[in-house]
């Protein structure tokens, strides 16, 4: 049986329902938001494998809008994996900001992640 998730605070939810119990969303503005921004959305989804996908989608789009979500995530994360997957769609959207993202996680407490980070700065 499938889940089904308020794309607003992430709760279950019945997948018939048009308003969301737990934060009052209207769901059916959700068809109205860009690819975009549906996937900014996902970035909090509470399956990681969707998040993950998120954060590969948004580098591939060259997303600037996804920029200070990918850095607000990534002063909380723990998860190797999120991080470095957020690495890699920052060095795609390729401007200083991100650039300068990656260069501070080469002092990251996790040597995977400052490997990867300084692989990518001196690129």
């Amino acid at each position: 049986m499938a889940a089904y998730f308020c794309p607003a605070c992430w709760k279950e939810i019945d997948e018939r329902t048009t308003v969301c119990p737990h934060c009052k969303y209207d769901i059916s503005e959700y068809a109205n938001l860009s690819y975009e921004r549906k996937l900014i959305c996902a970035l909090r989804h509470p399956i990681r494998e969707n998040r993950m996908m998120a954060i590969q989608s948004l580098g591939e789009m060259h997303s600037h809008m996804a920029f200070p979500y990918f850095t607000a995530i990534l002063e909380t994360e723990e998860d190797f994996f999120v991080i470095r997957g957020i690495l890699y769609s920052l060095e795609k959207i390729g401007n200083t900001e991100s650039k300068n993202i990656i260069r501070c996680l080469r002092t990251h407490k996790s040597k995977m992640v400052r490997k990867i980070a300084k692989q990518l700065s001196s690129t």
